[in-house]
């Protein structure tokens, strides 16, 4: 199974990426995240930008789902904290992500992921997360 694969199967099982509109795309040997504007991720009616909330939980779920696929979902994952720098209003439009990982051992994953607009160059939100990896059962 295909780390794309692995991802899609991930978004499915949960709720928020349904309320996101998360979808994952591969382009140019790279997975690409993407949360779709809905009228629900506004945060500020006056200026129309989206809520920080629904951005960290953007980038958030975007990192796990990567880190799922990365160790073919034999794996549970569980936060254990995450730091989140906005760099600048969010418009009403969808937002792209990358996520790299940092470090990856065997308990412990240090993951970023940056969500931009327009311009990746022009990042609106960057994140930090460390992850705790447990043991599936089955």
């Amino acid at each position: 199974m295909s780390e794309l694969d692995l991802i899609e199967r991930y978004a499915a099982a949960a709720p928020i990426a349904r309320w996101l509109g998360f979808s994952a795309a591969v382009s140019e040997g790279d997975t690409l995240f993407t949360l779709a504007f809905d009228e629900r991720h506004i945060g500020n009616k006056l200026i129309r930008a989206l809520h920080g909330g629904a951005i960290a939980a953007f980038l958030e779920f975007s990192a796990q789902a990567t880190l799922y696929a990365r160790l073919g979902g034999e794996r549970d994952i569980t936060t254990i904290n995450s730091d989140t720098d906005y760099l600048r209003s969010a418009k009403a439009q969808d937002m792209k992500a990358r996520v790299n990982i940092l470090r990856l051992g065997r308990r412990l994953a240090f993951i970023e992921a940056k969500g931009w607009q327009k311009d990746e160059t022009a990042p609106v939100a960057v994140a930090r997360f460390r992850f705790r990896l447990g043991d599936t059962e089955k």
